[in-house]
């Protein structure tokens, strides 16, 4: 691992656990290398708001704001997890299917919980691993629940290359495919970002009223007819409600 990472990493938990604010002379003798050295890291963290100036004529620092949003990501990503699970057991038992729960981040697919059933596929969807959000059922149920300008902003920011054959790649096949999954209340990605592969999400919303992650439930394609979709949508919809209302979720419908 690159050592200048690991030795930022080290200098946040060292000025995390200090009581008062560390100087660059300290964090010098505790890491063992030199003032230059040191001081280039933590302008690159108070650069990026993960430390901030104590004091100036002292170069001192302390947590910046931007640990404790890093922070706040990791709870909200463990309360979700915490409150999902229940409702990802309840689901697998019923569809005895594989079943995800992702969410959004630098516009990317993180996955965050995994439940499988003993007769379901096992996928190489692993958790942590990341995927597009265009190309999956899990990202496309967040994407069709946001504001028009932040669905120009995702497309224009990210190239949408083929997973599969079956990828939307095209901009325009792309906002119809969200407006579908707004008026149907689901999301379907069809082998569109691994090859035999069907799944159908439903975004989870917090009490704010923002989509912060999805569930899907995978299935492989040659299982899938009009009657197991049927199905399926209508317990990945009431999973993700169940999670949603847990988390503060008010209204009765996903979109």
């Amino acid at each position: 691992m690159n050592k200048a990472i690991l030795r930022g990493l080290e200098i946040l938990k060292f000025v995390g656990e200090s009581e008062e604010p560390v100087t660059i002379a300290e964090l010098s003798r505790y890491l063992d290398i030199p003032k230059t050295s040191v001081f280039n890291i933590v302008g690159a963290l108070v650069e990026k708001n993960y430390l901030s100036i104590k004091d100036k004529k002292l170069k001192s620092y302390e947590l910046g704001i931007g640990a404790l949003e890093l922070g706040t990501l990791y709870m909200n990503k463990a309360e979700l997890v915490n409150i999902s699970d229940p409702v990802l057991k309840w689901l697998v038992d019923n569809v005895s299917e594989t079943v995800f729960l992702a969410v959004a981040n630098n516009d990317e697919l993180i996955y965050i919980n995994k439940k499988e059933s003993k007769n379901s596929l096992r996928t190489t969807g692993n958790l942590g691993s990341r995927n597009p959000l265009y190309s999956t059922s899990l990202g496309k149920a967040i994407l069709a629940s946001y504001s028009e300008v932040e669905v120009n902003r995702y497309i224009e920011h990210v190239k949408l290359l083929p997973q599969t054959e079956n990828t939307i790649i095209d901009k325009e096949a792309l906002l119809e495919d969200l407006k579908k999954i707004k008026q149907r209340g689901y999301s379907i990605s069809d082998e569109e970002n691994e090859k035999g592969i069907y799944c159908i999400a439903a975004p989870i919303y917090n009490s704010k009223g923002k989509a912060i992650g999805s569930l899907c439930i995978s299935s492989l394609k040659i299982k899938v007819d009009d009657k197991r979709t049927e199905i399926h949508k209508d317990f990945v919809i009431k999973a993700a409600l169940e999670i949603s209302r847990k988390l503060g979720y008010t209204k009765d419908r996903l979109y």
